[in-house]
């Protein structure tokens, strides 16, 4: 490509150029807001009221143009903690409804262990992800663009 070309942006689907990148689409749809209140009534007696309220504003072609988002770790962090109660709870009630036997109790920490080696997949999963895989679709949203004509999402070029 030549230095002095220049890179046409125009929709593939309508062949407009009324196009914009997604991430300007994305910032340029989100606005955060914040206000006070106050008032007056009368119930048997004056009443005044304030309040304060605060927020964030979205477009719906900013939700469309969203960035790709990470993986959350706060449900496998959650699984890893609680997994240790939460596996033998129902082994728990078997004993109290059948009296105790060792089935039970080998059966409750063989649950437990299980969930947690599940949380630690979950967790391992995650960070495996949001190292390796959500760098590329960020990438590759940052490359994208969306037509303002007919709201097609393409790559320019």
């Amino acid at each position: 490509m030549e230095e002095n070309s220049v890179m046409q942006y125009s929709c593939p689907t309508c062949g407009s150029q009324n196009t914009q990148r997604l991430s300007t689409a994305y910032m340029s749809g989100v606005s955060e807001f914040s206000a006070v209140t106050s008032g007056f009534g009368w119930a048997r007696a004056p009443v005044f009221g304030s309040g304060w309220t605060s927020g964030t504003s979205q477009t719906q072609l900013s939700k469309i143009a969203a960035p790709p988002t990470k993986k959350s770790y706060r449900n496998g962090l959650f699984l890893l903690f609680l997994a240790p109660f939460i596996g033998p709870a129902p082994f728990a009630l078997l004993e109290r409804i059948s009296g105790v036997t060792p089935v039970y109790e080998h059966l409750a920490v063989v649950f437990g262990i299980l969930l947690e080696i599940v949380a630690f997949v979950w967790l391992i999963s995650t960070f495996t992800f949001n190292k390796t895989v959500w760098p590329k679709l960020c990438r590759q949203w940052q490359l994208h663009f969306v037509c303002l004509r007919c709201g097609q999402i393409f790559v320019s070029g």
